[in-house]
């Protein structure tokens, strides 16, 4: 045996990693890659009106990754700690 091969238990609580919890991941996932492409767009217009659109739903967007996360860690699957993709 190598040093470091040795197998390592994931401390908390454990998780089945089912169906659910792929999908809420995947969810999570998608959630904050849409907040970052609207913030990104907030960044090219030049529209003060359509900048403050873009920004509150990408913010919008962060909030759902954050309460799936929590969700998520609180059943083992995911780290907890704040959702900023920025």
């Amino acid at each position: 045996m190598i040093l470091g091969d040795e197998l390592r238990e994931l401390p908390g609580p454990q998780h089945d990693g089912g169906p659910d919890t792929a999908a809420d991941l995947r969810k999570m996932a998608l959630h904050l890659e849409t907040a970052a492409v609207l913030e990104m767009k907030a960044r090219r217009t030049t529209d003060p009106a359509q900048v403050a659109t873009l920004r509150r739903r990408a913010e919008q967007r962060r909030r759902q990754a954050a309460r799936l996360r929590a969700r998520l860690a609180a059943s083992g699957a995911a780290v907890p700690g704040p959702v900023r993709s920025r």
